[in-house]
């Protein structure tokens, strides 16, 4: 089965941990927004959370031990990365109002990427996996996600300096994924539109 021309749906452990971080994300927004009125609920909300970076870890260790690296991987990872951010500084922005700017910074971020990835998808560009430079952000992303979730009271000014060291990792990251974008759009010509596989 072809989702896009050059990606074939394969099934492995490590793309069933990406679907797995997908699925968590209702269970986290429900768990978490509902936890104001449940406080014990915030811990539940922490657990998924801690469980998500955890898969997010896991899928690409398996994939690259044990050769189950797919394009259908590198496209469902970023995928569930991009939406497990979103959805976590939403649900964050809500109950935090100092969390609406890196909302705005996160929005653009993942939505001018997540573009710029199907033009390259749709041209026939070679999918390329997560650089260093995401990772990093990610990683420091989970952490102090989970920092806040767990910890509701945390001082302001603690809040706000870790989310500005998110918002400046996120924009990094996307400074460099948009130079890598300019730089594949240029040596990949626009292909002539694939007529579809015949059954």
């Amino acid at each position: 089965m072809k989702i896009l021309p050059q990606v074939e749906w394969k099934m492995n452990i490590p793309n069933a941990l990406s679907l797995l971080r997908l699925i968590l994300l209702p269970v986290f927004a429900t768990l978490y927004l509902m936890s104001r009125e449940h406080p014990a609920l915030l811990y539940w909300s922490f657990g998924v959370l801690v469980l998500s970076g955890v898969t997010d870890s896991l899928d690409g260790i398996i994939a690259r031990r044990f050769n189950q690296i797919t394009d259908l991987g590198k496209i469902l990872d970023p995928v569930a990365d991009k939406l497990t951010q979103v959805t976590v500084v939403l649900c964050l922005a809500i109950r935090n109002p100092a969390m609406i700017s890196l909302l705005v910074i996160c929005l653009v971020k993942e939505l001018c990427q997540g573009i710029g990835g199907l033009i390259l998808l749709r041209r026939g560009a070679k999918i390329h996996g997560a650089k260093w430079y995401g990772k990093v952000s990610t990683f420091v992303f989970y952490g102090v996600m989970a920092l806040i979730v767990l910890w509701p009271g945390i001082p302001a000014p603690l809040m706000v300096t870790l989310i500005v060291l998110v918002a400046v990792l996120m924009l990094f990251a996307f400074f460099n994924y948009m130079r890598v974008f300019f730089s594949l759009k240029k040596e990949t010509p626009k292909k002539a539109a694939v007529p579809p596989e015949e059954k």
